[in-house]
């Protein structure tokens, strides 16, 4: 969980770079929809509540998906 508050952090830092912002939203996105095993339920929940939209609309899926599994 560290690590992805770390990683939060960075991304709305607006003094960070939009290019590293992005990569990070895209990783994390891609990340969701392709292993999101990789994740606790705990760290999709949280997840689900970012700012930027791509991240909850992944989660949001993935949690979905787990409570019809």
């Amino acid at each position: 969980m560290s690590t992805l508050e770390a990683l939060h952090a960075i991304v709305n830092d607006s003094d960070a770079p939009q290019i590293i912002r992005d990569h990070i939203v895209d990783s994390l996105q891609f990340a969701l929809r392709n292993h999101p095993g990789y994740f606790t339920r705990k760290e999709i929940q949280w997840l689900a509540q970012w700012d930027d939209t791509r991240i909850p609309i992944a989660a949001a899926k993935v949690l979905s998906e787990m409570k019809t599994a």
